[in-house]
């Protein structure tokens, strides 16, 4: 994996590309051959035009010249069809690639909030050279020297020429680089912020604009754009400075080869020919050189999306083929288990151990912060585990791939998000599942009557574009996605929290009604209704469990209150 401090030049970029990519890239690069070589077709057609048709006023030369010329610049066109195909394809290789191990880390507990799309934007710069075209320019860069030996053949002065023109312009390519590299990165950083920090506003537009913070929040994201507008216009401006001189030595290349062709050809050194074929071949040996300085500022952001996409994501290996297993018993050993939030070193639950049956509902309790939801996460697979074992029937839950373990547990968070898809894939958990499962899902979350009141009932789409869902809506939706597939454990943060008191009841009848059928549900509430049903409360202080006895149904609320508040 390449480093931070050697992965900017631009022969290691492509180097690692090559070794990611190395069957496309020979292919690409056969291409170019064959094109760079189609490419001298127009030299050598001007050449013999010049030297040999007007000298010998042959006709059919001129027409049989002029029909093996068309025929191998069509076998050029297609070739040049054929290897921009290539390119894109190379591209979209890559895309998917980054994308792939993107989902592998977005699905493992080592990504931190929001990395997902910054990943899946990397993917999509790093596709970007390849299908506009850009990467191509390297492709062809290491066929110049062959038409720089055409130069030499033509006159050894044009050969010279054309080789200080060469290198002026690789000169400023390298100057452009060592110029752009840091503004370029440090603009594309900002901006990266900028646009978290607009995504983060547009999550909380109700309170901004309740508490009149709009203006305010307008000038903080003003304030970051403004730090990148130096930065980004110096990178502009040194980008425009050698795109300009890269074009203007070329024009003047062009001139002094004209004017050099045309001075041997004075001397009768070379053949008026001579003078349109060494131009064409000197711009054919500058363009690649060309084309790369004037797109260097996408190509920095190609490179530095490269470097963040293989420091994050270049060690994470596909998931191994597995063997599915049979539904788990509904037994879930914790032995001396513990649990903290990623990347702290503090335990928030210090080791514990305990045996849950099926039928348990277990109740968890405690001040905010004190770790329920953290040892939620935790079980649910969400989250590492600090350390201890968690089986679920005999299987270790962070061991067991989530695409298999998912299907027997079903986990609500405390802040309900629905997926932008129907109200229906969402319940049935993207999965394509016959319409009697999700109305059954949906009937015994409570929530069946408030989707048909919706404007497309089960197809109702959520979302941008589609309707616009309250808390308890979402909260009610979200218990029936737990429900759907009968899950072995349901785990539960505060399911009542965003409810009425009839779609509370509902709720809480729903996963009663599941643990006495079998399951395991463990439950953060401070509900004292949902307190009355558990078989066990786990009061968390401290990072330490308590066991205490469920509160009995018979004593008065006030009662249950208090001993649900010690």
């Amino acid at each position: 994996m390449p480093s931070r401090s050697t992965s900017s030049p631009v022969f290691l970029w492509l180097r690692a590309l090559a070794q990611s990519l190395p069957r496309t890239m020979r292919w690409l690069m056969l291409f170019s051959l064959a094109i760079n070589v189609l490419l001298l077709v127009a030299p050598l057609y001007m050449l013999q035009v010049y030297d040999s048709v007007l000298t010998s006023g042959a006709l059919d030369t001129l027409i049989w010249l002029t029909v093996i010329s068309i025929f191998l610049l069509a076998v050029y066109g297609a070739a040049e069809a054929g290897r921009r195909r290539l390119g894109a394809i190379a591209g979209q290789q890559l895309e998917t690639a980054f994308s792939q191990r993107a989902f592998l880390r977005f699905g493992s507990a080592l990504d931190e909030p929001g990395a997902l799309p910054r990943d899946l934007g990397n993917a999509t710069r790093l596709a970007g050279p390849f299908s506009s075209g850009t990467i191509l320019a390297f492709c062809d860069l290491p066929f110049s020297p062959l038409f720089l030996i055409v130069l030499v053949m033509i006159h050894p002065l044009l050969g010279v020429l054309g080789l200080a023109g060469g290198g002026i312009v690789f000169a400023l390519a390298v100057m452009a680089e060592i110029a752009t590299r840091d503004p370029s990165e440090k603009s594309s950083a900002v901006q990266a912020q900028a646009s978290r920090l607009a995504e983060g506003l547009a999550r909380q537009r109700s309170a901004l604009v309740a508490m009149g913070l709009v203006e305010r929040a307008r000038d903080l994201w003003a304030a970051l754009r403004h730090s990148d507008a130096a930065t980004a216009t110096d990178a502009s401006r040194k980008e425009a400075l050698f795109t300009a001189t890269s074009r203007a030595a070329r024009q003047i290349l062009q001139i002094m080869m004209l004017c050099a062709g045309a001075w041997l050809a004075l001397e009768q050194q070379i053949s008026p020919g001579g003078i349109v074929a060494s131009s064409i071949v000197l711009s054919r040996a500058l363009a690649p050189v060309d084309l790369i300085v004037g797109s260097w500022r996408s190509l920095v952001q190609a490179r530095s999306a490269w470097r963040d996409s293989t420091e994050r994501l270049g060690d994470l290996a596909p998931e191994a083929p597995f063997l599915p297993l049979p539904r788990p018993a509904a037994l879930l050993s914790l032995d001396r288990v513990s649990a903290r939030l990623p990347g702290s070193e503090v335990d928030l639950i210090r080791p514990f151990s305990a045996e849950i049956a099926g039928g348990s509902l277990i109740a968890l309790t405690g001040t905010n912060g004190s770790g329920k939801t953290t040892l939620l996460q935790t079980l649910a697979g969400a989250w590492p585990i600090a350390g201890g074992t968690a089986l679920l029937g005999g299987r270790s839950v962070h061991a067991w791939p989530d695409c298999d373990r998912g299907q027997y547990v079903g986990y609500l968070p405390q802040d309900v998000e629905l997926l932008p898809a129907t109200i229906a894939q969402n319940i049935a958990r993207l999965s394509e599942a016959p319409g009697e499962a999700i109305i059954a899902a949906a009937e015994a979350a409570g929530a069946h009557q408030l989707i048909l009141g919706l404007p497309d009932g089960y197809q109702t789409l959520i979302g941008p574009g589609g309707a616009h869902l309250s808390a308890g809506q979402k909260q009610a939706i979200g218990l029936a996605r737990v429900l759907f597939g009968d899950p072995v454990l349901m785990l539960l943060d505060e399911p009542s929290a965003h409810l009425d008191e009839m779609a509370a009841a509902s709720a809480i009848a729903a996963i009663s009604e599941r643990v006495r059928r079998g399951a395991i549900a463990l439950v953060a509430t401070h509900d004292p209704r949902l307190l009355t049903h558990a078989t066990q409360i786990y009061a968390i202080a401290q990072g330490t469990i308590t066991a205490r006895a469920p509160l009995r149904r018979d004593i008065p609320i006030t009662l249950r209150r208090k001993e649900a508040e010690a």
